[in-house]
């Protein structure tokens, strides 16, 4: 088959993104695995493909729902997209219709104020009074982008100016603080069946507005409350309707419960470590879903494998001869060969790691604190 795939931060050439090394990793990743799996495979730049094409594959950020928009122009089109119906991902992409539908299902979730930004400042204040120590983030964010832990009113003017910043909603999130370990699942959806991939640890800095919050990488596979994790993430996936294709549900584990935060209605930076250690060809599979070909069996995975954002502790000059990664790590994606200026805060590579077999509480080389 012909197979079209559409990265939107690499295919607008925005190298300023916060998240072009993931979007770059999971292109070149994708693009491997579909040439494995026997298929022709097309780059695009835009929606929808100038040529015929058997099959489309969006990946875009949540973003003033971009990825929304992305698919509904495909099916617009009359396309075949490997993407859950564009119904599904408004819902899941838009954290606080998420919150709406989870709470419709009995699903926990932080305690949360969904307001308006003309309202921010009482909302946050409300919020500081009612949970102590608060989240705030854009409803349409990625990666942490935009995102604030504030414990104090003296931050709550910056903390309301950067989730507007990051924002293209007229609504934000508040929610409480939930002091527990970040993981994630990876499931596949053929519409009928839904197959669990992986439980993922994640490693994600979370600060306050004087300083950046950052996705960091993860560890595949994480086998603590593994049953209770996958469960969870099923009923989520669930309420959301009929849906198809790849999906991250992202939790926090406190105390043995279990807190939904957000689903990506997408490939993940997660994808990146599974297909490292997968017997199977994920995105063969992901095909086969669509078709409703999924077969309900778990995944043999092979080791562990870990991924790890490289972030700039502050403004820096580097060329991809500069970078320094562990001698056993595989190098997925830089932009220090396209932007050598380097502004603090930001991800100028991404690597992978395999392990046969890893302590699951000392996974990351550097930064180790989980937080929400």
């Amino acid at each position: 088959m012909k197979i079209a795939i559409y990265e939107h931060v690499t295919a607008t050439g925005n190298i300023y993104s916060p998240t072009w090394v993931e979007g770059d990793a999971i292109l070149k990743a994708s693009i491997e695995d579909i040439k494995a799996a026997g298929h022709e495979v097309y780059v695009i730049d835009s929606i929808p493909p100038k040529k015929p094409v058997d099959l489309v594959i969006v990946i875009a950020p949540s973003s003033g729902r971009m990825i929304y928009s992305l698919v509904k122009a495909c099916e617009d089109e009359g396309l075949n997209v490997v993407n859950s119906p564009s119904s599904a991902i408004f819902l899941a992409s838009d954290k606080a219709l998420l919150t709406r539908n989870l709470q419709l299902h009995d699903i926990k979730t932080p305690r949360t104020i969904i307001s308006s930004f003309d309202e921010g400042f009482r909302s946050i204040e409300r919020a500081l009074i009612a949970y102590g120590k608060v989240v705030v983030k854009p409803a349409d964010g990625d990666g942490c982008i935009g995102l604030s832990v504030v414990t104090h009113p003296d931050e709550i003017s910056l903390a309301l100016r950067k989730v507007k910043q990051h924002s293209k909603l007229p609504y934000f999130i508040v929610q409480e603080f939930i002091d527990g370990i970040s993981v994630s699942v990876n499931l596949l959806s053929s519409g009928n069946v839904i197959v669990p991939l992986s439980v993922n640890l994640q490693n994600v800095s979370l600060k306050s507005p004087t300083e950046h919050s950052s996705y960091l990488g993860n560890v595949v596979p994480y086998e603590e409350n593994r049953d209770l994790v996958i469960s969870t993430a099923l009923k989520t996936i669930k309420s959301l309707g009929y849906v198809k294709g790849f999906f991250g549900v992202d939790m926090i584990l406190k105390n043995h419960e279990l807190y939904v935060v957000e689903v990506n209605p997408r490939l993940t930076t997660s994808y990146l470590a599974l297909r490292e250690i997968s017997s199977s060809n994920i995105l063969e599979m992901t095909i086969k879903a669509y078709f409703n070909e999924l077969i309900s069996e778990p995944l043999q995975l092979n080791g562990v494998a870990i991924i790890e954002k490289m972030i700039a502790d502050k403004d820096m000059f580097i060329r991809p001869s500069d970078l320094k990664i562990p001698s056993d790590a595989k190098l997925l994606s830089t932009i220090a060969d396209k932007k050598p200026i380097i502004k603090r805060g930001e991800a100028y590579a991404i690597y992978v790691v395999k392990k046969p077999v890893i302590n699951q509480n000392h996974g990351f080389s550097e930064s180790k604190a989980l937080e929400q």
